[in-house]
């Protein structure tokens, strides 16, 4: 499938969501988990730049990559999320995004080595990545982070 393809689903299958209550979860005094508001800012300007992205050079995308992805993401739903559909919509139109058209971190990231998830010099690093990528039918397989280095654990 050619990635304007997939972009043009993904906008049609997130044209409903409520994102208002999602940019309003970053900034709601209700929410004291700081990673909550992380999560809710990242994956709310990450649903703007699906609706500001333009395809200039197309590429193909493997629809099987795309298959077991969202196979995968429905298998996490299943197992610990209780069908939650609208955020399972949500999570895999987005995850889909990211890892295979925008070619970022499937998690919030900072420019600063003391986040899980970084970027250095134009390579995304996730401290947990050599531990979930065992888990069965991670995610981690589809994300563009590497594991960190020794040298740059500390």
């Amino acid at each position: 499938m050619k990635a304007s393809k997939l972009l043009d689903i993904i906008r049609k299958n997130l044209k409903d969501y409520p994102i208002d209550y999602l940019r309003n979860k970053a900034t709601d005094d209700r929410y004291k988990d700081p990673l909550t508001k992380k999560l809710a800012k990242y994956n709310s300007s990450v649903y703007d730049d699906i609706y500001g992205t333009d395809i200039l050079d197309d590429f193909e995308i493997k629809d099987n990559i795309i298959k077991n992805m969202r196979a995968d993401i429905g298998f996490y739903f299943d197992t610990y999320a209780g069908g939650d559909e609208e955020n399972k919509r949500f999570t895999e139109n987005i995850s889909l995004y990211l890892a295979l058209i925008s070619k970022r971190p499937l998690h919030p990231y900072g420019e600063d080595k003391k986040e899980d998830v970084f970027c250095l010099r134009g390579v995304y690093y996730c401290k947990g990545r050599a531990k979930y990528i065992h888990d069965k039918r991670s995610l981690c397989r589809y994300c563009v982070c590497k594991n960190v280095p020794f040298n740059m654990m500390f």
